[in-house]
């Protein structure tokens, strides 16, 4: 299950970036291994870029019964484990609550990857020169790698706003995301994202083999 969202990512990157990135991983795992990958849910929580043209965002309490109603018909016929590839941080909330619901009963279990966090660490180490964001360093050189085509470089500028707490305001929107992005996409490059796909495509070939043998991903200490 492949979910994303539609939403301005600055003016140097394409409105389906969180789409895009994500389904590129699920079809080149499933090439690889035997699982099986639901169509993209192209469309998710986007509240905070609301104010930018193209935005198409989902309301919270929507977007839980969708995911819900999904995740319970997989498991309806029969599948024990549902990998959720999450690539927009608004729809953790509701992937979580959805998930708690889905999974209460029976032998199932929902693992939810929010792929842009939870994956190739050590190669985002290596290759970034700034931190990650919106529209940054990393996720425009991923794009760059995946659909070079939807990348213009030309309107690439840095915007990274800091805050020690965590400011909801409707009003204060774009002063909280300039033109709809946060950090320094200037140093990405192609090969800084070729990197970390690679190696987030193979972290996902071993938690789908692992699933396959009937083992969670988890560490004891």
């Amino acid at each position: 299950m492949v979910t994303g969202a539609m939403e301005a990512h600055g003016t140097h990157l394409a409105l389906g970036t969180d789409i895009i990135l994500p389904t590129f991983l699920a079809k080149n795992i499933a090439e690889k291994t035997n699982a099986l990958v639901l169509p993209t849910i192209p469309f998710g929580d986007s509240w905070d870029f609301n104010n930018f043209e193209g935005t198409i965002s989902i309301a919270p309490d929507v977007l839980v019964k969708v995911y819900n109603s999904i995740m319970k018909g997989v498991f309806k016929h029969g599948f024990r484990f549902l990998v959720v590839l999450n690539g927009h941080g608004g729809n953790i909330p509701a992937l979580t609550m959805a998930a708690k619901t889905a999974a209460k009963r029976g032998n199932r279990s929902v693992i939810i990857v929010n792929w842009w966090r939870d994956l190739a660490e050590s190669a985002r180490k290596l290759v970034e020169e700034t931190p990650g964001g919106h529209a940054a360093e990393d996720e425009t050189s991923e794009l760059m790698h995946v659909r070079p085509d939807l990348v213009d470089m030309s309107e690439a500028v840095s915007h990274r706003i800091m805050t020690k707490f965590t400011i909801i305001s409707g009003s204060y929107r774009d002063e909280l995301l300039p033109s709809a992005m946060y950090g320094d996409p200037r140093k990405a490059t192609s090969e800084k994202g070729r990197s970390i796909m690679e190696q987030a495509e193979e972290e996902l070939i071993e938690l789908i083999n692992q699933l396959q043998q009937g083992k969670l991903p988890i560490i004891r200490e």
